[in-house]
């Protein structure tokens, strides 16, 4: 995605109501102040998307070691409401690109256009530093693509190549199954494969969630 084409996007509409709703959007330092926001958004529900949450249930420790690996390639960016981490961001150089690493925002405050403000000042910053792209990881056709769109990004399907060096993977081509098993099925059954999951997880959801946060 160019970075201009999304600074021109009509989200700049759901940019002015996350700042009139009072979040307040910085870089950040990577403190135990900063963690234990990230550990309190990560278990605030155990679904998200519909699905499992890989990192819900993770403690202070877990997160500040895990993520502490991606610090020497990564910006923090957080959102903020009364003082309080409510979503965040990291943005990698990577040259010509910026690479969004993770967005993700506290569901309790959805109105608030948290990770549309995230994206603004995370095109802020790409603008800065000069990168002309920004990149948004994988593109699956869901509510999170749709997220993207509006906020100006496209997908674009880059060719691969595949070349078989033994006997099995020459069978692996002809049959098909060389590709993610998750790819070869078609969209007409992975669709309502997605939406049965979504009902299956909703009870898990709201059972598990924090009673302050349902």
């Amino acid at each position: 995605m160019g970075v201009s084409r999304c600074s021109e996007d009509k989200t700049r509409n759901m940019v002015r109501k996350a700042k009139k709703a009072g979040i307040e959007v910085r870089e950040a330092s990577y403190d135990d102040a900063f963690v234990q926001g990230m550990t309190d958004i990560f278990n605030e529900t155990p679904v998200r998307q519909g699905r499992q949450f890989w990192h819900y249930g993770k403690d202070f420790e877990t997160v500040k070691r895990q993520f502490s690996r991606f610090l020497f390639r990564e910006e923090l960016i957080g959102a903020y409401y009364g003082g309080e981490l409510v979503g965040f961001a990291m943005l990698a150089n990577a040259g010509k690109y910026g690479v969004l690493g993770q967005i993700i925002s506290k569901i309790k405050h959805r109105d608030k256009a948290i990770n549309n403000a995230l994206i603004a000042k995370i095109i802020e910053k790409c603008e800065t530093k000069q990168l002309p792209y920004l990149v948004y990881a994988y593109w699956n056709e869901n509510s999170l693509s749709d997220f993207k769109r509006h906020c100006g990004f496209e997908c674009i399907k880059l060719p691969r190549y595949f070349v078989p060096l033994t006997f099995r993977g020459k069978l692996a081509l002809k049959l098909g199954i060389h590709r993610n098993w998750k790819e070869a099925i078609p969209r007409q059954i992975k669709d309502p494969l997605k939406k049965l999951r979504s009902r299956l997880f909703r009870p898990k959801a709201r059972s598990l969630a924090p009673s302050s946060n349902r």
